[in-house]
């Protein structure tokens, strides 16, 4: 260890990260969390940007997370209180994000149109669908849409080029942009369900 008390980064171990990643999807934020496991921030942020691909070997690219584990997407979800097989049918979750809260937690099964949520907080301005309490999906699309750019935005298609992006789609737009805008430091965490089976 240097002067500055600096050193190698802890490393956790799997039981740990499963913790973390549980107390991270409860609403803890990343600040407490390394606070109380005694890391900084940086590397707290690490291990739960990266936890799900290195408890297991998920994929983890600019676009989101990958998870393949029914076990490991059990344990992500369990705020939703749902059974293994209802489960399974939801394939993606994204994460409504405050610097490094998660304001809202949602699961959304694409091919049978549906949306489930979970909020952290009462207050409707910390979430993400406001005083909707049950969004459909249409409030689910009209979510998404307004984390992108508008589609009357002047040079859209120079924008859309440079997204590598040959449409107008707002799931597609938000993996790429994490649902960032300008006047605001929120945005999304997103999280695909893609599981193996034998």
């Amino acid at each position: 260890m240097n002067e500055r008390g600096a050193g190698r980064k802890r490393k956790f171990d799997k039981k740990e990260i499963e913790e973390i990643l549980e107390l991270y999807h409860k609403g803890h934020s990343v600040s407490a969390l390394a606070g109380e496991y005694g890391v900084s921030r940086q590397t707290m942020s690490f291990y739960i940007n990266n936890s799900l691909a290195v408890i297991e070997t998920d994929a983890l690219d600019e676009e989101g997370m990958v998870v393949r584990s029914l076990p490991c997407w059990k344990q992500m979800n369990s705020v939703f209180n749902l059974s293994e097989d209802e489960l399974k049918l939801y394939n993606l979750r994204i994460d409504y994000m405050l610097d490094d809260k998660v304001l809202t937690s949602i699961l959304a099964d694409m091919k049978r149109e549906r949306v489930l949520t979970y909020d952290y907080y009462d207050n409707p301005m910390k979430r993400a669908f406001g005083v909707i309490k049950k969004p459909n999906w249409e409030d689910f699309m009209f979510f998404l849409e307004d984390r992108c750019m508008p589609r009357t935005r002047d040079r859209l298609k120079e924008i859309l080029r440079d997204l590598h992006l040959d449409f107008y789609d707002s799931l597609l737009i938000v993996r790429k942009t994490s649902g960032r805008m300008a006047e605001d430091r929120r945005y999304l965490q997103i999280t695909d369900f893609e599981p193996e089976y034998d």
